[in-house]
């Protein structure tokens, strides 16, 4: 499916810009990673924040639904009254982001009552979490004109997104966002794993899902900056054992022109890696996030 390998083009292209950005360090292997055909689109606004380099919005995650034949299932959603189940920061600004990607599912499936519920969820949560201004009249103006149009309705709620992490950044709130969009990444993938009946090697769904491994590897070291914060903290804790799955997984080089160098020596020219998953490695990483995604939820 040519756009999800758009998508996994895209989330390398994501962390290969973090490493660049924290590391000041462009490496030798760029060319093997992603090629001209990345969007320009999306690197043209990844330029503005960092933060884009970091972890990919739910909304892009979740472009791949419309091409395939997922199924709509909203059950697996946070429900929007567990809302006032959330009484401290931590947990209104992880379950921010949770319901931020949830938003951006129904969104995804063009159910417009149900993204209006979760919109409301959204906008009332920010306003307990200081971030309301995110929310002008332009923007409630948009969502209010929407009717049925799924492109309109994909692309606020994007723009919804790409605003609250522009307004963090802007106003220093860099353990808030950490949490934030930890929680819209934690909930992007919990919904995606369950969308999959059953494992089926080099599938569109469970490629998407190894190819989170360079995510989180950059997500802990985002956290990591703010550690200090007993907050984020205890998330990075949460996290320790799902980071440890993705360490486990493999990666092998595909594609590329084999060369002979010498008798004994043969070198592949170009190609990409691509990173591989196990049946049995994939039940522990649906189990391990299923695990810390309803702890969130449920905010023990």
């Amino acid at each position: 499916m040519d756009s999800l390998f758009k998508i996994i083009k895209t989330l390398i292209f994501v962390v290969f810009m973090v490493s660049i950005v924290s590391c000041g360090d462009s490496g030798n292997d760029s060319d093997d990673i992603f090629d001209d055909q990345l969007d320009e689109g999306f690197i043209k606004e990844a330029v503005e924040s960092e933060t884009y380099y970091l972890i990919p919005s739910p909304e892009g995650l979740f472009s791949f639904i419309r091409d395939g034949d997922l199924k709509y299932l909203k059950d697996i959603l946070n429900p929007t009254e567990n809302i006032d189940k959330y009484i401290d920061t931590r947990a209104k600004e992880l379950n921010f982001g949770i319901y931020s990607a949830d938003l951006a599912y129904v969104s995804s499936f063009n159910k417009y009552q149900e993204s209006v519920e979760y919109l409301s969820t959204v906008r009332t949560l920010s306003d307990e979490i200081g971030i309301s201004a995110v929310f002008d009249e332009n923007l409630i103006g948009r969502i209010d004109n929407i009717i049925d149009n799924q492109d309109s309705l994909l692309k606020v709620t994007s723009d919804s997104y790409f605003s609250i992490v522009r307004y963090l950044e802007s106003s220093n709130r860099k353990k808030s966002l950490a949490l934030i969009v930890t929680g819209g990444w934690i909930e992007s993938i919990y919904v995606v794993t369950n969308l999959i009946d059953t494992y089926k090697p080099g599938s569109d769904a469970v490629q998407l899902l190894a190819d989170q491994k360079l995510v989180v590897s950059n997500l802990m070291s985002y956290l990591e900056q703010n550690k200090s914060d007993d907050n984020i903290q205890r998330t990075i804790n949460d996290l320790k054992n799902l980071q440890k799955l993705y360490d486990g997984l493999k990666s092998v080089k595909t594609g590329g022109e084999e060369i002979t160098a010498t008798d004994t020596t043969k070198i592949i020219i170009g190609g990409t890696r691509k990173i591989v998953i196990t049946e049995e490695e994939f039940m522990a990483l649906k189990n391990e996030i299923a695990k810390i995604r309803n702890k969130i939820t449920k905010n023990n």
